[in-house]
């Protein structure tokens, strides 16, 4: 009976006939219980009719009273259609989002590095909406690290419907470690080095030197000679050191930007129209509470997040709303006179985000134009840093055997 059953009420003077009928039939029942002329006894789901029927051929007409089981919770359902209908889309929304990109957490506050991420993130597909199945984290991560220079580490994992990116940053290191971390100092620029500030490493290049960008001005591995003459003959001892080489390399090297403009351009304006986009925030995942996304072209004007609180706690889901403000991109034509001041524009904003940790020694500004637009060529000549850190690795085995020669050098000291 795990179907379900109906407990059925039937009134006659004497049921001896019913009961033959129903053994003759093999009707299933139970909790038979017979008083004042009133039978009561439930019938499994499957006998149901041929009980009735049964009833009907004794003649006595039975009642139903009460269900169970699946048929009591079938019932439930059909008396409450909007909710079970309502509680499969919940589900199947969850199981959708549940493997689509609803989020993406970058651990930084530096706004210009978190905008690298990004722009790197949605060249390479990993945006919101993204199917995370489709996602190799991994290969991400190394995508990361190769397009952005400041990453000195960088890790992509998977948070329900989200993704979480874990970062440090590079870091210059302000005292020598000689073990486990050497480096080259390497030009980064094509120049002229005119100041040497050197804490540790060998150099290779003086002042007044020209070098290329790639070129080893600094070395981590360090060798040194000693000549000894003795009865033999000269011994010239060798020794290598491996260091972090540290220091600062100036000097002059020139640069050369192409600043483009055209002369039809796209402005963007705003047409007065919001929008406002609702989530259900469940445990971290943001399920949308609308039907579909609003045709057109819309930027974040703020958020709100509405989440209850319950003795000075924030319960894990609500409502976040965010508002939208529709955008449309018009075209505009400028005069030559207006794309040269916006090239201008362009070149000033390079300066202050490239170019603000070097001294501008000398620009030069050569102008173009043609049917399309202008060309503003700056050549800057600048004075600043002209090597950046190149780490190595060296063999396992050169550092133990060193730690090996100090212990046997103690040792014998003592014994000594």
């Amino acid at each position: 009976m795990g179907a379900g059953s109906i407990l059925y009420i039937v009134e006659g003077d004497s049921f001896a006939r019913l009961y033959t009928i129903l053994s003759r039939e093999g009707i299933m029942y139970r909790e038979l219980h017979e008083e004042g002329g009133k039978l009561s006894l439930r019938v499994s789901l499957g006998h149901c009719r041929r009980f009735e029927k049964a009833c009907h051929e004794a003649g006595y007409r039975p009642e139903q009273q009460e269900v169970y089981g699946a048929i009591k919770l079938g019932k439930f359902m059909a008396e409450r259609a909007g909710l079970v209908v309502g509680a499969v889309i919940s589900a199947l929304l969850m199981m959708y989002y549940s493997d689509v990109i609803l989020r993406i957490d970058i651990d930084t506050e530096d706004p210009v590095m978190r905008g690298k991420i990004i722009d790197v993130l949605k060249e390479d597909g990993v945006t919101a909406g993204a199917y995370l199945p489709d996602i190799d984290l991994v290969l991400e991560e190394r995508s990361l690290k190769s397009k952005i220079d400041d990453l000195a580490w960088v890790g992509l994992t998977r948070t329900g419907s989200g993704i979480a990116v874990d970062i440090i940053e590079e870091v210059r290191a302000e005292k020598g470690i000689t073990k486990g971390m050497p480096c080259h100092l390497v030009a980064c620029e094509d120049g002229v080095i005119e100041e040497i500030e050197l804490l540790d490493g060998q150099l290779l290049k003086g002042i007044g030197s020209g070098v290329t960008k790639g070129d080893m001005v600094v070395s981590g591995k360090i060798v040194t000679e000693n000549s000894e003459w003795t009865r033999d003959g000269e011994v010239i001892e060798i020794k290598t050191r491996y260091a972090r080489s540290i220091g600062k390399i100036r000097g002059t090297f020139v640069r050369t930007m192409v600043f483009e403009q055209p002369y039809d351009r796209e402005v963007k304006v705003l047409t007065g129209n919001s929008k406002t986009l609702r989530y259900l925030d469940l445990f971290s995942a943001e399920i949308p509470l609308f039907a579909e996304v609003p045709e057109g072209w819309y930027e974040a004007d703020s958020e709100e997040r509405h989440f209850p609180e319950v003795g000075g706690f924030y319960l894990p889901m609500g409502i976040t709303e965010i508002y939208l403000n529709e955008f449309d991109n018009r075209s505009q034509l400028m005069d030559e006179e207006e794309a040269f001041a916006e090239a201008e524009k362009s070149a000033y904003r390079y300066e202050q985000n490239f170019l603000s940790k070097y001294e501008i020694l000398d620009r030069k500004c050569q102008k173009e134009t043609d049917d399309n637009g202008v060309r503003l060529t700056v050549t800057y000549e600048l004075y600043g840093d002209l090597c950046k850190e190149s780490d190595f690795f060296i063999p396992k085995n050169i550092i133990r055997q060193e730690d090996e020669q100090k212990e046997k050098n103690v040792q014998h000291s003592e014994n000594n």
